[in-house]
């Protein structure tokens, strides 16, 4: 029997940011309306910040960011979508960021849950 492959993953169907996380009930419009906009890209940035560390190995959100052309915080928060779904994990290194402070060092998991 054959593992599944990570490439064979569909990143874009990780339900891990529902809409009505992204908004409260007494929000703006014009922050329903940017919940809204967001939660149609994120399947998008998820993908791209799965291929991003793939190609890369492993990698700071900074990094991720930066290749991927992309806001560190918009990586950040698909990059933890793809933690919560088991994909990725922490690599246990650490590497300082441009302001000093150490960065998580993130890498596809090891054993990956289908």
């Amino acid at each position: 029997m054959s593992q599944p492959s990570l490439f064979a993953t569909d990143i874009n169907a990780l339900s891990v940011t529902p809409e009505v996380r992204l908004a409260r009930r007494d929000d703006h419009e014009t922050s329903r309306l940017a919940a809204t906009a967001a939660s149609r890209r994120s399947p998008s940035q998820r993908s791209l910040v799965w291929l991003t560390l793939l190609k890369l190995e492993q990698a700071t959100d900074y990094q991720i960011a930066t290749a991927a052309n992309i806001l560190r915080s918009s990586a950040a928060k698909r990059r933890q979508e793809l933690v919560d779904a088991g994909l990725v994990e922490d690599s246990g290194l650490r590497l300082p960021t441009d302001t000093g402070t150490m960065a998580i060092v993130w890498q596809p998991s090891s054993s990956p849950v289908f």
